[in-house]
Formats: structure tokens, sequence, C-alpha cells
């Protein structure tokens, strides 16, 4: 009878994780963000667009805005400018949502946070918010 309990209860833990998230998913973010940086500081619009969503909210030092002035704000970086991410973090609230905080170095040096949707099998960000690092 202990057998079996055990058994049902490692069952359905199994089961609710497996319904969260998993690690590739954590990896996919985490490479979605490195690509979104790359695509923005060599000022790629089109790019950029696939990762942000339709009804995107962005809260930055600037104000706030959406997808379409995100887009408008994307400007070629100088040359040789780098995207340097740092310290990823990815908390999943179900398989479909997650949100990401992770810091960056260089001359943009900022903490951002993400909340990334997944529709249809895609992911992308349908909130973000950035944070300038002091005395940079």
């Amino acid at each position: 009878m202990k057998r079996m309990i055990w058994v049902a209860l490692t069952g359905v833990l199994l089961a609710g994780f497996g319904a969260i998230a998993s690690a590739d998913d954590k990896a996919d973010l985490i490479e979605r963000d490195k690509a979104w940086g790359a695509a923005g500081t060599k000022g790629d619009a089109e790019a950029v667009a696939k990762i942000l969503a339709d009804n995107l909210v962005s809260v930055s030092n600037k104000g706030v805005t959406d997808k379409k002035g995100e887009l408008a704000a994307n400007e070629p970086a100088p040359a040789g400018t780098q995207y340097e991410p740092t310290d990823f973090t990815v908390t999943f609230l179900d398989k479909d949502t997650a949100i990401m905080t992770h810091g960056t170095k260089g001359a943009d040096a900022h903490y951002s946070m993400h909340v990334w949707s997944r529709k249809s099998g895609q992911w992308q960000v349908v909130a973000t918010s950035t944070t300038p690092v002091e005395g940079k």
C-alpha cells in the first residue's frame, strides 16, 4: 500500500513539474533574449519585431511605450558595440509564461525584466522593463 501511494505521488509530482516548463524552455528563452539584444544592437527592427508581441508594454527611464514605439526607437549601436547579458534568471509562472531578469555590461549597462508568453508554440515578450545601471 505504501509503495502504491509513493508511486502515485511521484507520478503526480513529475506530471506537475513537466507541465511547468523544461530546461530546454529556459535555454530557449535565454537564446531568444541574446538574439533580441544582438538584433537591437544591429538596428535590425525586422528581427526585433518577431520577438516582441503585438500587445507589448515597455517601461524604461524614457517612459512607457508599445511595440510600435520600441521598433521606432531601434537604431544601430556604434560600430564595435557588443550586447553582453549577464546573470540570467528565468521563473516560470506556468508552461506558457515566464519572467526573465538579467543585467548587461558595456556602454548601455542596464538591468532588464521581461515577461515572455508562448502562444501557438512561439515565445514572445509581452512586457519589458529596463533600468540603467547607476554610475554608468
